[in-house]
């Protein structure tokens, strides 16, 4: 059917107006509303959350996950005023890891003093569960209370871990002759295909009952792939009561491009193409 000229003309005026009205709504939304800031704390503009958002920010919002799981802490006195301390952590999130968790120790007496108050931060990896190891806590009164507490994580997400493993061997335990002080010795085997800057290692004693009565923590600098390394940690001091077994922890921050030297076999020197 032809369509006659002033039907025509009616068609074009409907589809300009209707044009023109929706430029116009559009341009007065642009003009009215919050622009994205990405620094003040609150979600405006094309933010997708909070200061966050591909497209407004250029960086992507963190996942609303749980914070990781404090299952059991221990404070342990190694001398007059001197204190070890653990805190056993879970990750719930078998595809997330946290490269950075904020944590708070805080150490009072039997008055409810603050003796001691220390803030870190550890990384945690997807359904790890991570040993904290904070040593050489001193203060002149007794320590009646502990406070530990999780503030904040910084989550990401890591498909998979296959690849990375290390490989415990020929741990070995002793008292020295004085009776006193004690080490424990073993090896790791790095059984990936990555060189590593640094491996973090820690260490835990437990007694006949399964209680934890000793820590300690070491590092590997510059592991490389498929080689073997040893390590000795010491306790200057007598440990209180019968060491029955020794557990050894290793992990590397996997979040941290700088710890990745070169993968082997490769000239690629960061960690993105894992």
């Amino acid at each position: 059917m032809k369509l006659s000229p002033r039907l025509l003309r009616q068609i074009i005026i409907a589809v300009i107006f209707l044009t023109v009205f929706f430029l116009f709504g559009y341009g007065t939304k642009k003009l009215t509303e919050t622009p994205p800031s990405c620094t003040d704390g609150i979600k405006n503009g094309e933010e997708e959350g909070v200061d966050c958002g591909l497209f407004a920010c250029q960086n992507y919002c963190e996942p609303d996950l749980d914070p990781p799981k404090v299952v059991l802490t221990k404070l342990i006195k190694t001398g007059e005023g001197d204190y070890d301390f653990v805190a056993e952590i879970e990750n719930p999130h078998a595809q997330f890891g946290a490269s950075e968790v904020v944590y708070e120790l805080t150490l009072f007496n039997g008055d409810g003093k603050e003796l001691i108050k220390e803030e870190g931060m550890f990384y945690i990896l997807p359904g790890q569960t991570k040993y904290l190891v904070p040593t050489h806590l001193t203060t002149e009164e007794k320590v009646q209370k502990v406070d530990f507490k999780i503030k904040s994580a910084v989550w990401h997400k890591l498909d998979s871990l296959e690849g990375i493993n290390f490989i415990i061997r020929g741990q070995e335990y002793n008292t020295l002759g004085n009776s006193i002080t004690s080490t424990l010795s073993a090896t790791i085997f790095n059984d990936s295909d990555f060189d590593f800057e640094v491996v973090n290692i820690d260490v835990l004693l437990y007694n006949s009952q399964d209680e934890v009565i000793g820590v300690n923590r070491s590092d590997i600098r510059t592991f490389l792939a498929r080689t073997e390394r040893g390590f000795t940690v010491a306790w200057p001091f007598k440990i209180d009561g019968n060491v029955s077994r020794a557990e050894i922890h290793s992990s590397t921050n996997l979040f941290e491009s700088a710890n990745f030297i070169k993968r082997y076999g490769s000239s690629l020197e960061k960690f993105q193409e894992y």
